[in-house]
């Protein structure tokens, strides 16, 4: 028995831009990849989100379609906690494909998200809390799948449904979550931990993370599967390749070559961040499919330096790559502004006060010798036609 796995594929990302045929090249490697297997298994986010594009829809779907053109022994056994008239007998022709909804998917309940429209196309089997068992050759495999759902709500989801292994079968369950420690945003903390899942299992499934990794869990395998595609680019994520898998009793990875390579690099701001940057992205080697490079700029910016056009090295060197730069500078002028709000707590400065302050610190900055006073004495009285005139005089 030989089963695929691969989540995260993410289509109509970055859609009409340099990047929008990624996701559907990630997509199309995977299933390609998968057709001499007897059973797919998809882990959630086929979709970048919860109503695509008529054309990023047909497009999946048209991807997905090839998995039912290629002669296939798998049988399908039972369903459990669904009625068995909601699965399309297109769905198990060919070699068939059994999916979770992910989290940019999901919808409220009385609304049919894109996991289930194209279940009811006759495509694939959608889980959510419930087991579809097959048979290989005589031999059964359950698959037991839990669809995304906010993970405060994930814990409780969990324990009510208590998946339970299918007796003399190979048991997979299939999460799309955030599970501690694999935590996607620290802003909704998990309620579901690594070591809460049930026993029993021979292989535990989550999508949701970019990234992947392969370990030993209760009776048997853990695989975070990762993305097919790049999207937020985190770093540990950069730094691996992207998979599908294949599982028969052994986890096997299966690189995807469409994806584009990433460069990353971090840089200290110095007075020669510029050339530094330039060195950096004129190193990149000319590749047919354009790779992303990804530059982290840290550290202080100085009061009276002048503002680097990033943009501009961006546009220099777009030919050789599609460039993201992310600037996290901290300002001493922003420190002085910090500064300022301490003494105004301190001193309990007047509004009048403080506002004289922050102008006459502004026009210092340009050089500025007009009487602070007047200026600021129009600009209470909204007078900006005054203060105009009056800048314009002085600048003569």
């Amino acid at each position: 028995m030989k089963i695929s796995i691969f989540s995260d594929c993410h289509c109509g990302f970055a859609y009409g831009s340099e990047r929008g045929e990624d996701s559907f090249l990630g997509l199309e490697e995977a299933i390609e990849k998968s057709l001499d297997s007897d059973l797919i298994l998809m882990a959630g986010d086929i979709f970048d989100t919860r109503v695509p594009r008529p054309e990023v829809f047909s497009r999946a779907a048209r991807i997905l379609s090839k998995a039912q053109h290629v002669p296939s022994r798998t049988s399908f056994s039972e369903i459990k906690n669904k009625e068995k008239h909601e699965i399309s007998p297109l769905a198990l022709r060919g070699i068939p494909i059994v999916a979770i909804h992910g989290t940019h998917e999901r919808r409220s309940k009385h609304l049919v998200n894109p996991i289930q429209a194209l279940e009811h196309a006759g495509l694939l089997i959608h889980l959510n809390c419930s087991t579809a068992v097959f048979e290989v050759d005589g031999k059964k495999v359950a698959i037991h799948g839990m669809s995304g759902v906010p993970d405060r709500y994930a814990g409780s989801v969990l324990r009510e449904w208590n998946p339970q292994p299918i007796p003399d079968a190979l048991n997979i369950l299939m999460f799309h979550q955030s599970i501690e420690p694999y935590i996607y945003s620290p802003l909704e903390p998990p309620t579901i931990k690594l070591q809460d899942l049930p026993n029993g299992f021979d292989l535990y499934i989550l999508g949701h993370i970019h990234w992947s990794e392969i370990k030993d869990l209760n009776s048997g395998k853990f695989l975070l599967t990762g993305s097919t595609t790049y999207t937020s680019l985190h770093k540990t994520e950069s730094l691996q390749p992207k998979y599908v898998y294949q599982y028969n009793g052994e986890i096997k990875k299966i690189p995807l070559e469409s994806q584009r390579k990433i460069f990353w690099n971090e840089f200290e701001y110095t007075s020669n961040i510029a050339n530094d940057v330039e060195s950096m992205l004129g190193s990149i080697p000319q590749m047919q499919n354009k790779p992303i490079a990804v530059l982290k700029i840290k550290g202080t910016l100085p009061k009276d330096s002048a503002p680097i056009d990033f943009n501009e090295i961006e546009r220099k060197y777009s030919d050789r790559a599609i460039i993201k730069i992310d600037r996290k500078l901290k300002s001493e002028s922003l420190k002085e502004q910090v500064e300022l709000v301490k003494l105004i707590r301190e001193q309990k400065l007047s509004p009048e006060e403080h506002g004289i302050r922050i102008l006459e610190d502004n026009l210092k900055q340009l050089n500025c010798d007009i009487n602070i006073q007047d200026i600021f004495d129009l600009l209470v009285e909204g007078d900006s036609e005054d203060i105009f005139n009056l800048l314009v005089k002085k600048n003569e």
